[in-house]
């Protein structure tokens, strides 16, 4: 006896039956040779739908059934589970979509029927072809891998640790931190960053279960949830993990090296450490800078350390660790306007922006917290522009959303310097989250700050007088003459986003941030399972929110990677024959997932199954058509196709 098939019609309430005339489907459906039997239900997805698929394969003995129901998208998990509860196998289940793309798209009633016929058609001659798929299962990793050390990184980190998982964190600089540590207050309510961001630090420090790999760039993320591995290029330091950062090398070591740490505006030693009480605690040798390593005769920093830790003999190292998801905290940068001469950011001038002047205020910053113009003395006036480079054709686009209140916050910060200096805040309209950030606005004015309406702010413009105070010109008002302006500057995504998005196989959003999988139900998620994202690399953001976006992502991870549970491979996968394949490789420059190596001694190329994902791209790719993607084969494809054109 033949293989029946069965065809489920999916009334889906109303959203199928009232603009396809599933009556007429079921008459036509019964005349059909490859329908053994046809039966119609309200809601297939629903418990008593499920129920209802069941009894039916059960009753008529079927061995593949189709549904005309919605996106397979949907539902074809729900359906393969009905399946696999009688025995079926779950891929002996296909699926015509016909409220998507006849019911929701097609207003004529007879056109929409029509075309769900031949979508109906199509998907029963390709069930004919539809052959079983072994499931196959794999216990998951629980440990996590954290991109970045910043304040967003630490958070994630320390939560992970917490609960028990050990945790990788790969920072890109020699030192965790990231930009809170430039910072010396956090707008707006005033508190110590460095107080708040040390004990985090030393909590990462002192916790077994995280390990810190710094001056690290990640170059591969294989894999998938449960199951990846994260490569990365460790730069060599030149100083063991005997140095305790106790700065004896610095004051010898003969080579200045402007410091970037300091935006530009102080100097570091060719031996540093990005600021002290750092960690790792060691100091970094500056290849690029060192006499030593640039082939001349320079020994200063061996022969002042205490402990023996200079090493000029290491190398850099490739770290690959094994973990089941993966969280990116990569963060955003600055937007620096030195290409719009109107603002006057050219480095001589004291023109400078809000990035910088909260380095002239920090204590680690290059001025020992004293903000100064740039022949040393303090400034006694300022003025504050708002959205600088944002909003404007020859800058951001768009608004950044944290900058308001970062510029209210100069005004407080040089106050408790300088008590009589005179701050001008230039606005036009002011974004500012929340009753505290309002009270602060409140605050500010009260202690003085005077708030300049200008509704044209892109026509502002910037210019030093030969006494070298500052003119700033407001369209339709009086120029200010200051002593110092600070740049209130927008965020844009960090130099690493693009090639860090290509290496995730993650996607970045219209202005470069990465995309989130779902703006309100999953705004941590990435469009790859497993891979999450925190912080300001998502959207510009203070530091509350991108600890909040931490403890979210860690918190969904921690919920699905639970020890001993297993995880279910993709069974839709590729496969090579060996016998056709010509080693060319193609397959292998266009595999996204990274799935494919070559077999030297076979001179073939070869899928790993447990990271393909079944997209079929190297199948599309192959010119010889070694390669099969299973449950998505040439014939099968070409019989859904025939049924479409010939019905």
């Amino acid at each position: 006896m033949a293989d029946k098939t069965t065809l489920f019609l999916c009334r889906c309430g109303t959203n199928v039956a009232d603009f396809v005339d599933l009556e007429a489907l079921e008459a036509w459906a019964k005349t059909n040779a490859g329908v053994d039997h046809v039966c119609t239900h309200d809601f297939l997805c629903a418990p008593s739908g499920k129920e209802f698929i069941e009894e039916t394969l059960k009753a008529q003995g079927s061995k593949r059934a189709v549904m005309a129901a919605c996106s397979p998208k949907l539902h074809q998990k729900t359906f393969g589970e009905c399946a696999e509860r009688v025995g079926l196998n779950p891929a002996q289940i296909g699926m015509a979509n016909i409220r998507e793309q006849c019911a929701w798209v097609t207003p004529d009633k007879a056109q929409a029927t029509e075309k769900a016929r031949t979508l109906i058609q199509a998907a029963l001659n390709r069930s004919v072809l539809h052959v079983d798929l072994a499931k196959l299962h794999m216990e998951c990793l629980t440990d996590m891998v954290v991109i970045g050390g910043g304040i967003a990184g630490i958070e994630a980190a320390l939560q992970a640790a917490e609960a028990g998982r050990k945790v990788t964190i790969f920072e890109k600089e020699i030192s965790l931190g990231g930009e809170l540590i430039k910072i010396e207050e956090i707008a707006p309510m005033a508190e110590c960053a460095p107080c708040l961001l040390a004990p985090r630090i030393s909590a990462v420090r002192d916790n077994p279960n995280i390990t810190v790999v710094s001056g690290a760039t990640v170059t591969d993320v294989l894999g998938f949830f449960g199951n990846f591995t994260v490569k990365a290029r460790k730069k060599a330091r030149y100083i063991t993990d005997a140095c305790i950062g106790c700065e004896a090398c610095f004051e010898p070591c003969p080579v200045d090296v402007q410091s970037a740490f300091h935006l530009g505006m102080g100097t570091h030693k060719a031996v540093y450490t990005l600021f002290p009480g750092s960690e790792p605690a060691a100091a970094a040798i500056d290849p690029d800078h060192c006499l030593h390593l640039q082939g001349q005769d320079c020994q200063a920093c061996v022969e002042n350390c205490p402990f023996g830790a200079v090493d000029f003999a290491q190398k850099d190292e490739i770290v690959e660790v094994q973990c089941g998801a993966v969280i990116v905290a990569i963060g955003a940068e600055v937007f620096v306007p030195r290409d719009i001469p109107r603002l006057g950011l050219n480095g001589s001038s004291n023109v400078f922006t809000y990035a910088e002047f909260e380095r002239l205020s920090c204590s680690n910053g290059p001025t020992q917290a004293m903000v100064k113009m740039r022949n040393g003395e303090p400034p006694k006036s300022i003025a504050v522009l708002h959205c600088a480079g944002s909003l404007c054709a020859d800058g951001l686009s768009y608004c950044s959303g944290v900058c308001c209140v970062n510029a209210l916050m100069a005004g407080e910060t040089l106050r408790k310097q300088i008590p009589d200096a005179v701050v001008y805040n230039i606005h036009d309209r002011l974004i500012l989250a929340g009753a505290e950030q309002e009270r602060f606005l409140k605050h500010q004015i009260k202690e003085g700050t005077q708030m300049v309406p200008c509704k044209d702010l892109a026509n502002v413009g910037i210019a030093e007088q030969a006494d070298g105070k500052l003119s700033v010109a407001i369209p339709g008002q009086e120029s200010l003459l200051v002593d110092m302006v600070i740049l209130s500057t927008g965020f844009k995504p960090g130099a690493n986003a693009k090639r860090m998005a290509t290496v995730l196989n993650a996607e970045l959003d219209a202005y470069g941030f990465f995309k989130s999988d779902h703006p309100v139900l999953n705004m941590t998620g990435s469009v790859i399972d497993g891979i999450s994202m925190a912080g300001s690399c998502v959207e510009p953001c203070h530091s509350p929110r991108s600890i909040v976006m931490a403890q979210a992502a860690v918190g969904r991870a921690l919920s699905r990677l639970v020890p001993g549970r297993t995880i279910e491979l993709e069974t839709m996968v590729s496969f090579i024959n060996p016998d056709i394949c010509a080693g060319c490789k193609m397959c292998m420059a266009t595999c996204p997932y990274k799935a494919i190596r070559f077999d030297y001694e076979t001179k073939k190329s070869v899928v790993n199954e447990a990271i393909c994902h079944g997209c079929g791209t190297c199948a599309a790719t192959c010119p010889s058509n070694a390669i099969i993607s299973r449950h998505f084969t040439n014939d099968q494809l070409l019989a859904e196709v025939k049924g479409v054109l010939h019905g």
